[in-house]
């Protein structure tokens, strides 16, 4: 039984996959963020050869489709029943049999112990009670593991007021990532890496897809990593953060 905050994001994610198989409808803002997803994919691709991997909020699958051919079995869960389903639908028109998709709440798995070799997922965790969350990634990634995420940076500004223009796409209870949240990582995980994106970038994002706003982008990408480096306060103004952390702790039941 789903409670308020859970049933919300499943109707809203429900709706969202009925509509459109996802897709968020604001394009020319996301339209900046190839930088932090090509970082992404080619780093669960490198964690997930040979391995047994998980993606939280799976969506329509086509992160967990794309790791199949590496990865030795994958599964995906989503709190979205009709998602799940497109994903399913995917995987046997594809013909991939060593994928399973699975309506279930991500604060509660449904998988043993050290079920997984890595466990990754975009813009899922701040949808979720963190504290439930790490605990889960954390009982369930094996010895030697990874979980790798990006999420949302909740200090920006500019993105705080994006997110007031645009209440339809989420819900009321989403959370983006604030410093206590990154620190919470570290007492489930020995070790915890982060990655910083976009802050000039965003000034140019509605003409990121022309081809001087590409320049642009690559540029403002650039000049935001060398300002992540020498100004380390300045992080926290980021849109998105690349979070993997890796040597989970075990805590005791």
């Amino acid at each position: 039984m789903l409670d308020d905050r859970k049933s919300r994001e499943k109707m809203l994610q429900d709706a969202r996959f009925k509509i459109n198989d996802g897709a968020r409808g604001v394009e020319r803002m996301y339209a900046i963020t190839d930088a932090s997803h090509g970082y992404f994919k080619r780093r669960i691709l490198e964690l997930a050869r040979g391995k047994r991997v998980l993606e939280f909020g799976c969506g329509n699958g086509a992160n967990a489709l794309a790791l199949c051919p590496a990865a030795k079995a994958v599964s995906g869960i989503d709190i979205s029943e009709v998602a799940v389903q497109i994903g399913t639908e995917k995987a046997k028109e594809a013909g991939i049999s060593n994928v399973d998709f699975f309506a279930m709440d991500a604060e509660n798995l449904q998988f043993p112990d050290d079920s997984f070799d890595m466990i990754c997922g975009v813009g899922i965790l701040h949808h979720l009670d963190l504290q439930r969350a790490y605990s889960e990634l954390a009982r369930t990634v094996g010895p030697g593991g990874h979980a790798i995420f990006i999420e949302p940076l909740g200090y920006n500004p500019f993105i705080n007021l994006f997110r007031r223009l645009t209440p339809a796409i989420r819900t009321p209870d989403e959370h983006p990532f604030l410093e206590h949240d990154l620190k919470l990582a570290r007492t489930f995980f020995h070790k915890v890496d982060l990655r910083f994106y976009y802050l000039t970038t965003l000034m140019v994002a509605p003409f990121a897809r022309s081809s001087v706003g590409r320049y642009a982008v690559n540029l403002g990408n650039s000049i935001d990593k060398a300002l992540f480096a020498l100004i380390p306060p300045l992080r926290k103004y980021a849109w998105f953060v690349v979070i993997e952390m890796s040597d989970p702790i075990k805590h005791k039941a």
